[in-house]
């Protein structure tokens, strides 16, 4: 696979890490407003969630429209798999090593954020909880 492809995948995978870590101290912060019951900052940090999610998913968009662009049907798969969560197509090439690290991080740091989001929803809106 050829590495520009990789790293193209790889400068992604690491905006959505930012953003993610973005998102989650957003979302440590809300839950810090809802203890203290406070509904002017809670509502402040929902509504500035909604830019590292826009974001997300514009770098979600972009990691798909590189997977479709490919002109080698086999590097998508490989790469797909990689994104996924699989293993390095080729282990011996360090930068198929950094994304599926990454890929594995930010798999980590999105769990915890819908944890917390989890939680923090079911404390919000009570029986109303989209988690209920």
């Amino acid at each position: 696979m050829n590495e520009k492809i990789v790293m193209d995948a790889l400068v992604q995978m690491k905006r959505t890490g930012n953003l993610l870590n973005e998102l989650w101290d957003l979302t440590q912060q809300l839950g810090q407003s809802i203890d203290r019951n406070d509904q002017v900052s809670t509502q402040m940090l929902i509504a500035m969630r909604e830019d590292p999610l826009g974001k997300l998913q514009a770098a979600d968009l972009a990691l798909r429209d590189q997977l479709e662009a490919l002109p080698d049907r086999e590097d998508a798969h490989r790469l797909a798999g990689m994104l996924n969560g699989g293993s390095p197509a080729d282990p011996a090439q360090k930068p198929q090593q950094m994304l599926c690290e990454l890929v594995a991080s930010n798999k980590r740091r999105l769990k915890q954020i819908m944890e917390l989001d989890k939680l923090l929803n079911q404390r919000l809106a009570r029986e109303k909880s989209a988690y209920q």
